[in-house]
């Protein structure tokens, strides 16, 4: 069974009610182990709301819960001053709270990798999580205070721990159902591992480290990215729907989530169909690559039979449902991370230096069709820095003439080569070769010297 920072957190909570439903014993001994614990606890603690960050930072407000649980940390002599440790005893801690210290660090680990909360999403989920840290130290610390009752001489430390639980007490009162967020899918899934968690995970490195190098990021590689999250996306409604059919999911809920997913569907379609006007080549990334066949593989040999998606019940034969559920989960925000590097890989190349290619005779938007923006495709003599010519090989004045009018008028010594008009108000141009001298010659002044279907640069301007 594959960690995650949702059974984490379920662990710790499950040692808790353990502390609190246990015996007192020996008043003397409990406090004094529980004292002897806590530096730990709020240790890691402090650590695991460290890593997921709130954006802007003044909608955190766990600034005085930090404060106190700093102090706990800096106070690590407490069990010296209870009963029998007078006598130079030393008490081990409590276990309980050292599994609950032991979880929330790992928590911290997993959570270590995640960017900061700037989304109302993300923003509502780092609430739940605050939440469910802090729910456990409050219920140590009310523990700490019964056990502190009959103990003389210990009144600073009785004032720090009402301290710690009039602070965490609204953490604790929040309800369960406000607590659940994204990161409770957070998982320690190592690439390469022979599972659907493993195979994504493998395909999220490979593919954002494909779209993010400006030396991979090619055609085929947007092309296979695109494919592999409509694929996921598929995947992802199909496992909802089962899991709605067996009783796993909210029918209210569920219809929503699979709105989004049929949206999110359709809208990665238009991405693998990369359009024929577009040039952008490069060698095929062999890692992306085999990322994408080994998470293709998976999908098919898990969750379809005879080209088709398995029923529900015969997925729940085969496949633990909530597992399932919970690795498609994650399989969406792999999703997403993979549409950010896509978005950001089509950004940087139409706006970058100019590695993407669109045919001339594509461009639509008139404030694409400058000299400025194609001035780096122009043959040398050409353009409006041209040097002046011949009177027979200035641009005529007047109506702009077909290219029979023109070479007729001209008397033009060479053969015609290639002329084109652009029916959205294009200049036209003619290129003529001369019979013995090679000269060429721009119909109608500055203007675009492609011919139609040539790639022109988008984003590069070079004179």
């Amino acid at each position: 069974m594959i960690a995650t920072v949702g059974s984490l957190l379920d662990g710790a909570h499950a040692r808790t009610w353990e502390l609190c439903s246990a015996p007192d014993g020996m008043r003397e001994d409990r406090a004094a182990a529980l004292l002897a614990a806590w530096p730990r606890l709020a240790s890691a603690t402090l650590r695991a709301l460290d890593m997921v960050p709130l954006e802007p930072v003044w909608l955190d407000d766990t600034a005085s819960v930090r404060q106190v649980l700093a102090e706990v940390v800096a106070a690590s002599c407490w069990s010296q001053a209870v009963g029998v440790q007078q006598q130079g005893d030393v008490r081990a801690p409590n276990r309980d709270v050292l599994a609950i210290a032991r979880r929330i660090g790992l928590i911290a680990d997993l959570l270590s990798g995640q960017s900061a909360a700037s989304t109302d999403v993300d923003r509502a989920a780092v609430v739940g999580l605050q939440a469910n840290l802090l729910a456990p130290v409050h219920a140590v610390a009310v523990a700490t205070m019964a056990a502190l009752s009959d103990q003389t001489g210990l009144q600073t430390t009785r004032w720090l721990f009402r301290a710690v639980m009039a602070r965490t007490e609204r953490y604790a009162a929040m309800p369960t159902v406000e607590r659940a967020g994204r990161y409770e899918d957070v998982a320690a899934i190592a690439p390469g591992e022979p599972s659907l968690d493993g195979a994504i995970a493998e395909w999220v490195r490979a593919t954002v480290a494909a779209l993010t190098s400006p030396h991979r990021a090619t055609g085929t590689a947007l092309q296979v990215a695109a494919g592999d999250a409509m694929i996921l996306t598929a995947t992802a409604a199909t496992v909802c729907r089962a899991a709605t059919q067996l009783g796993y999911v909210d029918a209210s809920a569920a219809a929503k989530a699979l709105a989004a997913l049929a949206h999110a569907h359709r809208a990665w379609r238009a991405p693998t169909r990369w359009p024929n006007t577009v040039y952008l080549d490069g060698v095929r990334d062999v890692e992306q690559t085999d990322a994408s066949r080994r998470v293709r593989q998976v999908v098919t040999d898990s969750l379809r039979r005879d080209r088709d998606w398995l029923p529900a019940e015969a997925m729940a034969d085969r496949l633990d449902i909530p597992a399932l559920v919970a690795t498609m989960r994650r399989g969406m925000h792999a999703v997403g991370n993979v549409g950010l590097a896509h978005f950001q890989a089509i950004e940087n190349l139409v706006r970058g230096r100019g590695q993407l290619w669109i045919a001339a005779n594509a461009i639509t938007q008139s404030a694409y069709k400058g000299v400025g923006n194609d001035r780096g495709r122009m043959p040398q003599g050409l353009g409006p820095d041209a040097p002046r010519r011949g009177r027979r090989h200035r641009p005529a004045r007047g109506r702009a003439r077909s290219p029979r009018q023109h070479h007729g008028r001209l008397g033009c010594p060479g053969r015609h080569r290639r002329c084109a008009a652009d029916d959205r108000g294009w200049q036209r141009r003619c290129s003529v070769e001369g019979a013995g001298t090679g000269r060429r010659l721009l119909r109608g002044g500055p203007s675009r010297a492609v011919r139609d279907g040539s790639p022109v640069p988008v984003g590069r301007s070079r004179s």
